[in-house]
C-alpha cells in the first residue's frame, strides 16, 4: 500500500473506535460490563476461545510482564499474539505477532468484519453499544484467530473482574503487584483493589503472582482456593535473587532455576516482573530452551518505559501514573543518571493522586515545568496551575514554569538543558506519546511497520 492509502485506512480505522466513545469520558456504569463483550464474541464465533492464552492483569508492570512472556515464547518458536493498552501513538502498538505491530491493512480488515456485530449487539443488547475497549478487545481476539497464533498474552485493560478481557479461558493468569489506582473504580483500599484484580482468576489455572503485602496475598490465595486453581507466590514457590550487581539476577522456579540473566529494559523493578514473566512460560510450556529465554529478556524493550530518546542533553521518557510507579522510576532515574541537574516535565490524568506523586518527581529535580496532554475523548489532563500550585507548596524555592503546549515544553526543556543535564518527562503515557513524536512521528512508524509486516 502506498502511504496516502496507509494513512487513510488509519485514520478510519481511529473514527471507527472514536464513534464508540460515550459523551461521558468513562463511566464506571457504562463501561464496566461484560454483557456486551459476551454478546459480541458469541455473535463472532468465539475467536478468544481457539488459542491458548495467558492472561495478565495488575497496577503496575503488567504490559513490561506481558512483552516480557511473548518475546520469550516467541523466540522459543511459539507463533505469538501480543494484547496491550494503552498505545503511545498509534493503535497497531496494541496489537503484536512475534512481536511486531500488526500491519494497518490487518487491523482495518478484520475491524470491518467486525462492524456489523458490534451494530447488531448495539440493537439487541439491553446495556446497548459495545465500548470503545470491548471493541478494541474483539479485534484482537478476531485478529489473533485469524493469524492462528499459539498463544495470545492478553493484558488486562482496567481492574480485573470486569475488565473486557475476562471472557478469556486462560490456562495462566498473572498478578504482578497492587497499589492504589484508580480508586473512584475499583475501590479506596489496597484490599477492594486486589479483590478486583483477582477477579481473573478461574478454575484450573496456574496462577503466577508477584504480589507482596500479607492482606492481598491472601486475597488471592483464598480465591485460588475457591477456583482449585494452583498459585505460585513469588518469594515461595519461585524467587528472584539479585547478584552483586542489580543488572544480574537468579530465577528459582520449582524444578529449574535459571542463573546470570539480563534484561533489555532499564529499572531494577523490571527484574520482578522478568520473574513473574518466566515463571508464566514454564507454567504453560514446562519449560522452553534456556537460549529462548535469556535472549527473549535480553531483547525486550518497550516505548515510554526509561527510553532515552537522545544524548547531550539525554532526554528520557518514562510513563509513571501512581506513585508507587513514580518512586521506582525516580529511583531509577537517581540510579542510572546520578549527580545530573534534572529538568522535569510533567502532565498527569485529571484523576491521580497528584498529590502523592509530586514529591517523587520534585527529587533532586531544578526545573520544573507543568503542561496538559491534548484533550482526548477517553481521559482529561489535570490543569497545568493545579500541579504548579501543589509543586510549589512541597518544594517553595523550586523554579516552575507552566507550559500548556507538550512540544513547546519540551523545546523549553531542551533550550534550558545543558549538555550534561537530564529531561525527564513523565507521568502520563498520554504525554510520553505527545512528546516521543518529536523524534518519532507516528506516520513514520506507520509506514515503517507497514514495509516490515509486508
Amino acid at each position: 500500500m502506498d502511504r496516502e492509502s496507509v494513512l487513510a485506512r488509519y485514520r478510519a480505522l481511529e473514527k471507527d473506535f472514536a464513534s464508540l466513545i460515550p459523551t461521558v469520558r468513562f463511566s464506571k456504569e457504562v463501561n464496566m460490563k461484560l454483557e456486551r463483550i459476551v454478546h459480541l464474541l458469541e455473535i463472532l464465533g468465539n475467536p478468544q476461545d481457539t488459542f491458548r492464552s495467558i492472561h495478565v492483569g495488575g497496577t503496575g508492570g503488567k504490559g513490561s510482564t506481558s512483552t516480557m512472556i511473548a518475546a520469550v515464547l516467541t523466540r522459543a518458536g511459539y507463533r505469538t499474539g501480543l494484547y496491550l493498552s494503552p498505545h503511545l501513538q498509534v493503535i497497531n502498538e496494541c496489537y503484536q505477532i512475534n512481536n511486531r505491530m500488526a500491519a494497518t491493512a490487518d487491523l482495518a480488515d478484520t475491524y470491518e468484519t467486525i462492524k456489523p456485530a458490534i451494530a447488531q449487539v448495539a440493537r439487541e443488547n439491553p446495556f446497548g453499544c459495545p465500548s470503545y475497549f470491548e471493541a478494541q478487545t474483539a479485534l484482537a481476539f478476531c485478529l489473533f484467530a485469524r493469524a492462528k497464533v499459539d498463544v495470545a498474552v492478553i493484558e488486562v485493560g482496567l481492574g480485573g473482574a470486569l475488565d473486557a478481557t475476562n471472557v478469556l479461558r486462560s490456562q495462566v493468569a498473572v498478578l504482578t503487584n497492587v497499589a492504589l489506582d484508580h480508586t473512584e473504580i475499583l475501590g479506596n483500599t489496597i484490599e477492594l483493589i486486589a479483590q478486583n484484580k483477582a477477579g481473573i482468576i478461574k478454575a484450573e489455572q496456574i496462577v503466577i503472582s508477584g504480589l507482596t503485602q500479607p492482606s492481598t496475598r491472601q486475597i488471592v490465595a483464598d480465591r485460588c482456593a475457591i477456583q482449585g486453581a494452583t498459585l505460585w507466590q513469588l518469594g515461595s514457590t519461585f524467587t528472584l535473587q539479585h547478584t552483586e550487581s542489580e543488572d544480574v539476577f537468579s530465577i528459582v522456579l520449582p524444578d529449574a532455576i535459571y542463573t546470570g540473566l539480563r534484561l533489555g529494559m532499564r529499572g531494577a523493578f523490571q527484574a520482578t516482573n522478568a520473574a513473574c514473566a518466566v515463571a508464566a512460560v514454564h507454567a504453560l510450556t514446562h519449560g522452553v530452551a534456556e537460549s529462548s529465554l535469556r535472549d527473549g529478556l535480553r531483547q525486550v524493550t518497550i516505548p515510554g518505559r526509561l527510553e532515552c530518546v537522545q544524548e547531550n542533553p539525554t532526554v528520557v521518557l518514562d510513563g509513571a501514573h501512581n506513585p508507587d510507579k513514580m518512586r521506582a522510576a525516580a529511583d531509577a532515574i537517581d540510579a542510572y543518571y546520578p549527580h545530573r541537574r534534572k529538568v522535569v516535565i510533567l502532565s498527569l490524568k485529571s484523576d491521580k493522586a497528584y498529590r502523592d506523586i509530586l514529591p517523587h518527581v520534585l527529587r533532586n529535580t531544578a526545573v520544573l515545568i507543568v503542561t496538559a496532554f491534548a484533550h482526548n475523548e477517553l481521559w482529561e489532563a489535570c490543569k497545568p496551575e493545579i500541579l504548579a500550585e501543589a509543586a510549589a507548596e512541597l518544594a517553595p524555592g523550586l523554579e516552575i514554569r507552566i507550559e500548556p503546549d507538550p512540544i513547546q515544553a519540551l523545546k523549553q526543556a531542551l533550550a534550558e538543558a545543558t549538555l550534561n543535564d537530564l529531561v525527564w518527562v513523565t507521568g502520563s503515557l498520554y504525554l510520553i506519546g505527545e512528546i516521543r513524536e518529536y523524534w518519532y512521528p507516528s506516520a513514520e512508524l506507520l509506514l515503517q511497520n507497514e514495509r516490515q509486516t509486508v
